[in-house]
């Protein structure tokens, strides 16, 4: 009896040991590989626009320079931002009001000591992934913003659409205000024209991982 008792013990052992429930539990996952994307000098615009006593305005650059580490784009994974280094040299703002007005925002952002405007990510969570009617994914991010040698804490939504070929574009617009970084925001004509504090900024970005 004891010997038939035992029997019965050691089938039911084998039989859990080769379960399909036991090797999915024991089976390694793997996470998707973080990938580095960089852009070329061209490849996106950040855009300023602001308000004054006389008219509204805006200064433009078309260079970005910059890369990101992510993953999973492309996969079932849900996609994660690690990282994000974004840089816009002073210099490529040019204003809609021509050079004059080029001048008075270069000063206003102390170019001289500090010709780069500057992002760095500190975190970023998925707020929503691609659906039916949006093609992007979104995501709530913090980061630090540096203009004028005066860097904050900024928050930003940034929306993302993948591409064919491992290639990225990101969006994003936010308001600031120019006296939060130290600066005085431009006048012109003595004085009597004076630009409100109050700006929007605006950044479209393409970047692609490296051989596209």
């Amino acid at each position: 009896m004891n010997q038939f008792i035992r029997a019965i013990g050691l089938i039911v052992v084998a039989m859990v040991a080769i379960s399909p429930q036991a090797t999915m539990a024991t089976a390694p996952t793997t996470a998707p590989a973080a990938a580095e994307l960089t852009s070329a000098t061209d490849s996106g615009t950040a855009t300023v626009s602001g308000t004054s006593t006389l008219h509204d305005w805006t200064v433009k650059s078309a260079t970005i320079i910059g890369k990101i580490q992510s993953s999973g784009f492309g996969t079932p994974t849900p996609p994660t931002l690690q990282s994000i280094q974004l840089s816009i040299p002073v210099n490529t703002l040019k204003s809609s009001e021509g050079s004059g007005m080029d001048d008075k925002v270069y000063e206003a952002l102390k170019m001289k000591a500090n010709p780069q405007i500057t992002y760095t990510l500190t975190f970023a969570t998925l707020k929503s992934a691609p659906s039916k009617d949006d093609p992007q994914y979104h995501y709530d991010a913090a980061g630090q913003l540096t203009i004028a040698g005066t860097t904050r804490t900024v928050n930003l939504t940034l929306d993302i659409t993948p591409a064919n070929g491992g290639t990225l574009s990101i969006a994003t617009q936010t308001p600031l205000k120019m006296t939060d970084f130290g600066m005085t925001p431009p006048t012109a004509m003595l004085g009597v024209i004076k630009s409100g504090d109050a700006v929007t900024v605006k950044v479209t970005w393409q970047l692609a991982t490296k051989g596209h």
